[in-house]
């Protein structure tokens, strides 16, 4: 038997195990020149793979259309559309086509179909009474050749102007590859640049402290640190940047790649291409969270925090986190990449120096560790974390406060706060208040507010307690819901003559929450309503002819509180 020798050496003062230096990223060749542009018009980025986004990286491309819609979507190569997707948010509606090569190209926020494609779209709609759909289709129902018309583009979902979203999958993992890495005709000669520098103090939780910040120069093509050698008074620290591409004039894209050296040994870095949408949750850990949750400029990590499972990081023992043994001044090399291999550098030297650090947490704090299941009690509130819900130690805050609103059922219970993240849903209980009749119990949620976010839901009771399940810190509280949501016509009334229209709107809302559902009837049967947020439109066919028509409008909302509404018009 073989006997293991376990051994360490030094390099230029630093402790380095065998394995510590970063394994350099996987190189894989994709087809190049197999997909087309999917538009008619040169591809011009409004955003690219990679770019920073609320909870996920961009999957694939923005492409703009001129601030225009409606403009021939096309097939980007042979293949036969796989999957349709209907939604409120999100993609709006989009086309996913599998090819015979192995990939997956998605086409999302169009406005229509190709027409024997909306047809069937329809019926399928009707058949189920629901205008969101996502379904799958069998190979050979509607094949497709490369550069054939399958949509018009549009401005559907969670997008904010009129453009074509575009990715590229592997279809049989469903990852999600950088599609500027097939060679599609996108020119870009410009480097990508760095705008700042960050020091972590790794002794303590990135949720603690502050980073120091690093002025930087550019000099030529190459950038260096204002001073010249960083002093870091932590033995212990990891990095971080602000990092841009310019693939054109107009507008700024995320970088492909970011890595570090220290004394010419790989460390640690990223390289953004071939993930999953549940792993692109892992831009919470791969951003400085605190800092951008606060109105700070998006920091991106060079390390790995200890609960990041993310597969975009370089794989090494320390994840990133530099240890110095020594006070010597060493070199640090920091490369940044864009997918055309374009590239910036940021030369420095740094050196440890000692001087005292510390940071101390509220008393009354919780330490909450990543990578196990975490569980916090209080006299009226409960909550229960998976062991993937945190990327870093968290010291948990917890406050109460009596609320005199009309409709409160439970005290405001502030658990922790935004500025960290929760990678999946935790469950959170509140205890109601015993002066709560049981006849109104049936129309309590529970409401979290966050900086970002607004939610109230419907959970479950065991005896006095309210169970729900929520992905943001931030404020809970019970509150009795017995206001019925409103509906309202936009631009018409009951009575109209909407002849020479296209279509109609309604506008529908709750006070507290999403509305749970919503139901519109002609004359006796569903119609079908796309939704944009709270904005219901119903594009007029053949299922609205000319004459004289009744429509009913029903929505309810979390609590179950309904309004009904019976409109009349002509044609």
């Amino acid at each position: 038997m073989t006997k293991q020798i376990i051994w360490r050496f030094f390099i230029a003062g630093i402790l380095i195990a065998p394995h510590t230096q970063a394994q350099s990223f996987e190189k894989k060749d994709y087809p190049q020149n197999y997909f087309r542009n999917p538009l008619g018009i040169p591809i011009n980025l409004a955003a690219n793979f990679g770019e920073l986004r609320g909870n996920h990286f961009h999957m694939g491309l923005d492409i703009r259309t001129n601030q225009r819609e409606n403009l021939p979507v096309y097939a980007a190569a042979e293949g036969y559309i796989s999957r349709i997707k209907i939604e409120q948010y999100g993609f709006g509606r989009a086309i996913y086509i599998t090819h015979p090569n192995g990939f997956t190209t998605l086409y999302a926020h169009l406005n229509k179909f190709y027409p024997a494609l909306e047809k069937y779209i329809q019926q399928v709609q009707y058949e189920k009474e629901q205008w969101a759909q996502d379904f799958y289709l069998k190979p050979g129902a509607f094949e497709v050749s490369k550069g054939q018309f399958i949509a018009n583009s549009g401005n559907t979902g969670g997008s904010a102007g009129p453009h074509l979203h575009f990715e590229i999958r592997e279809t049989y993992t469903e990852n999600n590859l950088n599609p500027l890495l097939f060679n599609l005709p996108v020119p870009d000669r410009i480097p990508p640049y760095l705008s700042g520098l960050y020091l972590y103090d790794r002794q303590f939780s990135t949720y603690s402290k502050p980073p120091v910040k690093i002025a930087i120069k550019k000099t030529g093509n190459v950038y260096t640190t204002l001073p010249a050698t960083i002093v870091s008074a932590s033995p212990d620290i990891s990095l971080g940047i602000i990092a841009a591409d310019k693939a054109n004039a107009s507008f700024k894209l995320g970088v492909y790649e970011a890595v570090f050296y220290l004394d010419d040994n790989l460390q640690s870095g990223f390289r953004l291409n071939n993930f999953s949408y549940p792993d692109s949750r892992y831009i919470n850990a791969s951003i400085d969270y605190t800092t951008d949750a606060k109105g700070g400029p998006g920091i991106q990590f060079l390390s790995k925090l200890p609960g990041n499972q993310s597969p975009v990081f370089l794989k090494n023992s320390t994840n990133g986190v530099i240890s110095f043994t020594d006070n010597q001044v060493h070199t640090l090399k920091i490369i940044i990449k864009d997918a055309a291999g374009n590239s910036a550098t940021l030369m420095s030297k740094i050196q440890y120096q000692p001087a005292k650090t510390n940071f101390t947490a509220n008393a009354n704090a919780v330490t909450l560790l990543p990578n196990q299941p975490n569980k916090v009690i209080y006299p009226n509130a409960e909550a229960s974390f998976s062991a993937r819900a945190f990327y870093d130690t968290v010291h948990f805050e917890h406050s109460s406060q009596n609320s005199a609103g009309k409709n409160s059922a439970s005290p405001i219970e502030f658990l922790h706060n935004y500025t960290v993240p929760v990678h999946d849903s935790f469950i959170v209980r509140l205890k109601v208040n015993n002066n709560i009749p049981l006849d109104l119990r049936d129309r309590v949620v529970m409401q979290m507010i966050s900086n970002r976010k607004k939610e109230a839901l419907k959970g479950k009771w065991q005896n006095d307690w309210m169970e729900a399940k929520f992905r943001d810190l931030g404020s809970f509280q019970l509150l009795i819901d017995t206001i019925s949501p409103t509906i309202q016509t936009v631009g018409w009334s009951s009575g109209s003559s909407l002849k020479g229209k296209s279509s109609m709107t309604i506008l529908a809302k709750d006070d507290l929450s999403e509305l749970a559902y919503f139901r519109a009837g002609l004359d006796g049967k569903w119609l079908m309503f796309s939704r944009k947020r709270d904005y219901f439109i119903h594009t007029f066919d053949e299922r609205t002819p000319p004459g004289n028509h009744v429509l009913k409008v029903e929505v309810k909302d979390e609590a179950g509180n309904s309004t009904e509404r019976t409109y009349t018009f002509s044609r």
